[in-house]
């Protein structure tokens, strides 16, 4: 195996002399030589961003539709992919800090690439307004002066509002989920969430009628992959996994995986804007609206079909208990019937014996009193 110094020579010489890339992996000699030297790439994600990057509560497993690309990069490439899960903001930090290499998930802005160098753009996110389903008030950006929004710390939706110089109160959460509680609750009085994400968890929750997407579509966020600025190599292997993922057919099967819909085309723009045209809204507003969704649908199955099973399982026991319940019924009717008989049967021999008895009085009392009259005479 090479050692450091010899491959921060090659690095640095590939990357003087501009060595093209490898036609078969799109990769530049620079860029697989750093590689070589980092056999491990630490991505920081959300725990709680369903479908792009979730931990499955069933399994235990740190799954999505990220997840999934990036796991088959690093197959592709030959790198390990270490993933740590954790709230939104912190996975922030952690890149910002260096305790992980690269942000999984990260709408691109002008006011994140101060600090962060964003990859190609690899799914469309549209973001809408969720209230509670009797507010017939809040309808849009304007109506929400004054008023306490939920949003999840961290989230380009603080960005978004503060442009739009809305005088709102945050609150702020982990995750969509909580956010969404507290909207539930009436502890906010709205929720700014990316739709399949915030959507997921109403149906989850069961919260269909008390929470309503409340508007259009505000923004379509582009998400990217994210590194530090300045981290060029480990972006030009990210661009190039991505447009690989893309060129080979790999990204639009996991985006049908997990939506049962083809995914959007690269747009022209990767920053998300508060007024984006009528027709690309419309479009994704189209999209969401198939409620039938594959994901969605695989997670509604699944939730059905353990549901169904726990049912099945507490009727035969339940049935179990009933029929043991009609057997003792039937002894029970079998022996008061038998205690019956028996009864009838008793009292017609006590009255037998009874009338019986009498006779012998009767007959003993005539023969007596006969006697008595022959003595007279």
């Amino acid at each position: 195996m090479k050692t450091k110094p010899i491959a921060l020579v090659l690095l640095f010489a590939g990357l003087a002399l501009g060595l093209p890339a490898s036609a078969e992996d799109g990769l530049s000699d620079a860029a697989r030589l750093w590689l070589d030297e980092r056999p491990e790439i630490v991505f920081a994600g959300q725990a709680a961003y369903p479908p792009f990057e979730f931990i499955d509560k069933q399994t235990g497993e740190y799954t999505g539709m990220t997840v999934e690309l990036i796991r088959w990069i690093a197959t592709e490439y030959g790198f390990t992919a270490v993933f740590e899960p954790m709230p939104f903001r912190a996975a922030q930090v952690a890149v910002l800090q260096g305790s992980a290499d690269a942000l999984s998930g990260f709408f691109k802005s002008d006011e994140r690439a101060i600090r962060y160098d964003f990859s190609r753009p690899v799914f469309s996110v549209a973001t809408s307004l969720f209230t509670r389903s009797e507010n017939t008030e809040l309808r849009s950006v304007a109506d929400l002066n004054g008023k306490r929004v939920a949003v999840q710390r961290g989230d380009y939706a603080v960005e978004y509002l503060s442009a739009t110089n809305a005088e709102v109160e945050f609150i702020y959460t982990d995750d969509f989920r909580s956010a969404l509680g507290l909207v539930s609750s009436g502890k906010a009085d709205a929720l700014i969430g990316d739709e399949e994400t915030v959507l997921y968890y109403i149906y989850n929750e069961r919260l269909g009628e008390k929470i309503q997407r409340a508007s259009g579509v505000l923004y379509v966020g582009q998400d990217c992959m994210a590194v530090t600025k300045g981290d060029t190599l480990l972006l030009a292997v990210l661009d190039a996994g991505i447009a690989k993922a893309r060129a080979t057919g790999t990204l639009d099967t996991i985006y049908r995986k997990w939506t049962g819909m083809q995914r959007a085309k690269e747009p022209d723009r990767v920053s998300p804007r508060p007024g984006l045209m009528l027709g690309a809204a419309m479009t994704v507003l189209a999209a969401m609206a198939f409620a039938g969704s594959a994901w969605r649908v695989k997670s509604v199955v699944k939730t059905a079909t353990a549901t169904l099973t726990a049912t099945v399982v507490e009727l035969q026991a339940e049935n179990g208990r009933l029929s043991a319940a009609n057997a003792r019924l039937r002894r029970d009717l079998e022996e008061r019937s038998r205690l019956e008989e028996d009864k009838r049967r008793i009292d017609a021999e006590t009255a037998a014996r009874r009338v019986e008895e009498l006779t012998r009085c009767c007959i003993a009392s005539a023969l007596d009193s006969s006697a008595m009259a022959d003595k007279n005479t």
